[in-house]
């Protein structure tokens, strides 16, 4: 067999080695999200409401977020495990699932100290870079006019208050 034959082999060898490890990092990293949804999602059962389940109540927005995050964090658990171990992925496979996860998690800390506005525009301006947004000023005024959307809509039509935070709105 030739070096080049031998350099080739061992670089298929390495290559499966990074699949396999790239597909180990994905279903770590949608165990973690499920956990983390269905903590969240244990969460929602804590707020008080005497409408229950209305869609009018406090609860029902959370709900249906919590509710989705745990499908598509399982339907992603599914995906990690039925891929082939031999397709190349690419290197930063397991960056955005766990950046993500470690995002939601330091909102749910910061969302009450710093207020919906400041902590929802901080997470939506990261989960964009995140993702692989490099336009600056995009990702801050989608974040900023996003979260003044939402938060208009839950205060004034919606009638939920959201956290104020440092802005004690």
């Amino acid at each position: 067999m030739s070096t080049s034959e031998e350099l080739l082999e061992e670089a298929v060898k390495a290559s499966d080695v990074e699949v396999e490890a790239s597909r180990l990092v994905r279903i770590i990293a949608a165990l973690v999200l499920i956990v983390l949804s269905a903590t969240f999602l244990v969460g929602v059962f804590d707020i008080r409401s005497p409408k229950g389940f209305d869609p009018a109540g406090p609860r029902f927005f959370p709900l249906l977020v919590t509710s989705a995050w745990l499908v598509l964090s399982i339907a992603y658990l599914i995906e990690g495990l039925r891929s082939p171990r031999t397709t190349r992925s690419t290197d930063r496979s397991w960056f955005e699932p766990v950046a993500l996860s470690a995002l939601l998690v330091l909102y749910a800390l910061l969302v009450v100290p710093l207020g919906y506005l400041i902590a929802t525009a901080l997470l939506f301006f990261a989960a964009a870079r995140v993702l692989g947004s490099r336009q600056l000023v995009r990702d801050i005024v989608v974040a900023v006019v996003l979260t003044v959307v939402v938060y208009v809509a839950f205060t004034q039509f919606l009638d939920i208050s959201l956290p104020g935070g440092v802005l004690g709105l």
